[in-house]
């Protein structure tokens, strides 16, 4: 009897084993879809196997004037075009791209950016929802895959390479390795933190928005007025990569840097339990009414003509 108990246990053991990694398995073949989708993504892959501190999260205005202060030596204005590659949906550093990365401070102003971004993104309503864990060094990797993106560096692929491998569980048992870009977005639409019916749910229009314009007060903070140049790439740069979350999404890039610039904004959107009231599940036709008319049709912005 005891030896029949034993054997019924292992082989329990051994299905909910065999069912632990089927779900697995079909989380990675969604990491591979989604891989499969972005171009840029695929670069960022091939690239990498050929080559074998803490800020306020205050949105408010007094927060950028400091920064500003900091950046007293304004660089003049000068125009950086996207410089793309592949089938003309691939992003390419330039050295005119890496130069604005010198003219805001190099890597630890991106990083500083990059950690005023997060810990805004835990404090917000929507965005948290998608973060899995405070603790991984979410700002550190932003950071370096902005740097490799705009100078051509490797800091991001050494970041990735210094990773452990191991796992992380997510929504119902899950488990994935987060080793880039992809895998990274996968786990964060299977997070625990999110309800039931939206697990593996992509992102929407509005909580791109969302993103958007809390890393853009981001920017502004910490970036302040020291660099137009970079300032005005930047949102190029982000509204080309935000389009293979949410392809309506880039049309408000530009809606969303303005947001970020007025503190009335930012005030409202704290006293509101820093929820943007203003964007949440409005449709695409209500959305594109808030914005200009000329930024609604134009359907070839970020990119030169």
């Amino acid at each position: 009897m005891a030896k029949s108990a034993t054997a019924q246990g292992r082989a329990a053991a051994i299905a909910s084993s065999i069912t632990a990694a089927s779900r697995d398995a079909s989380l990675l073949d969604h990491e591979k879809e989604f891989r499969a989708s972005d171009d840029d993504a695929l670069f960022e892959q091939n690239l990498n196997s050929s080559n074998n501190s803490e800020e306020d999260p205050n949105l408010s205005a007094d927060v950028t004037a400091k920064s500003t202060k900091m950046n007293e030596l304004t660089t003049p204005y000068h125009y950086v075009p996207l410089e793309m590659g592949g089938n003309g949906r691939t992003h390419k550093s330039t050295v005119a791209s890496a130069a604005l990365i010198q003219e805001i401070g190099g890597l630890p102003t991106l990083e500083r950016m990059t950690t005023h971004f997060y810990n805004n993104a835990f404090l917000d309503s929507t965005l948290d929802n998608f973060i899995r864990s405070h603790g991984d060094p979410h700002a550190k990797r932003f950071s370096r895959w902005i740097h490799q993106k705009l100078t051509g560096s490797s800091v991001w692929d050494e970041e990735r390479a210094s990773r452990s491998g191991r796992p992380v569980t997510v929504a119902n048992g899950h488990t994935i390795v987060v080793h880039d870009r992809s895998s990274a977005h996968v786990a964060a639409w299977h997070s625990p933190k999110r309800p039931d019916h939206e697990v593996g749910r992509h992102f929407k229009l509005d909580e791109c928005r969302v993103w958007m314009r809390l890393h853009f007060c981001a920017m502004r903070v910490i970036v302040g007025d020291s660099s137009p140049s970079f300032t005005d790439y930047y949102i190029r740069f982000i509204g080309h990569f935000i389009s293979v979350y949410e392809g309506t999404a880039p049309t408000f890039a530009r809606e969303s840097a303005r947001w970020s610039a007025d503190p009335a904004n930012t005030q409202e959107y704290i006293d509101n339990g820093r929820t943007m009231n203003d964007v949440l599940g409005l449709s695409l036709g209500q959305a594109l009414s808030q914005i200009p008319q000329d930024e609604a049709d134009d359907t070839y912005w970020p990119y030169e003509m």
